[in-house]
Parts: C-alpha cells; structure tokens; sequence
C-alpha cells in the first residue's frame, strides 16, 4: 500500500459521521463483530481481507456522538515511516515515546484534521507501521451531562 492509498482510506474515513456500526461497515467494506459494551461504548471488531491492515477494533458512543477506530498492521508490519505521507493530516500535535513496549519499543504522534484525531505508532527503532487509530471526541458539553 502506497502513502497515497493509506491517506485515501483516512480521507474515506474522516467524515465518519453518522457514528453507527453500519455506517462503519459500509466504509470499510467488511462485517463488524460485536464485542465488549458498557452503558456509553459498544465495541466491535473486524478483519480486513487486503492491505497493510490486518483489521482492527471499533468503539461507538451509544449516545451517537463519538467513535474510535484502530487499525492495526499485518505483521510484519509492510509499511515505515517514509511509506506514509504524516504532512497530508496537518501539524503534528504530540509525540510519545514508549522505550518500554517490547521488542524495540514505541513513539505515537497524533494530529488533528477534519474534526478527527489521527494517532499513528511506530516501533521506536525500526520506524515501522504498528497501529493507526482515528478518534472523533464527544463534544465537551455532551461529555459532562
């Protein structure tokens, strides 16, 4: 998968609301598993058949106003640092390094676009793709009623 390919599915994804499992089904093509719930979360998860991402895990607000999707890798992880173009999803906000997370540790960058927060991870040595998660927050006022 090229940088291209992997910012196209991001840009698929980024408008993702309404934040429903069939909504999510249908932009990424595949089934979805229902797994662990709580009062204000249902999780599913789900296989991708092609690509860099094996599948991955999806909770929505069962209030409908916020999801988090995580995408993880094939492994061996088939993309590094240089496949994949960061600039595409605005200003880096963060970085976070993880030395302790085995084998060679980890650094996850986050970044802000379309309403979204993109946080991508990287084996801490190699530069290798680990895992790409999308987070669309509850709005501050819904989050405290």
């Amino acid at each position: 998968m090229t940088s291209d390919t992997v910012n196209q599915l991001i840009m698929r994804l980024l408008p993702a609301a309404p934040f429903s499992a069939e909504h999510f089904a249908a932009l990424l093509g595949v089934p979805l598993r229902p797994g662990a719930a709580n009062p204000a979360w249902q999780g599913y998860t789900f296989a991708l058949p092609a690509g860099p991402f094996a599948g991955g895990e999806l909770r929505v607000n069962t209030g409908g106003d916020g999801a988090l999707l995580i995408l993880e890798t094939r492994q061996p992880p088939g993309l590094s640092l240089a496949d994949v173009d960061r600039a595409a999803w605005g200003p880096r906000r963060s970085v976070r390094p993880n030395p302790d997370l085995p084998p060679e540790g980890t650094v996850t960058e986050t970044y802000q676009t379309d309403g979204a927060q993109v946080a991508v991870q990287w084996t801490l040595i190699s530069r290798r793709l680990v895992s790409l998660a999308l987070e669309w927050p509850i709005p501050e006022a819904a989050a405290l009623t």
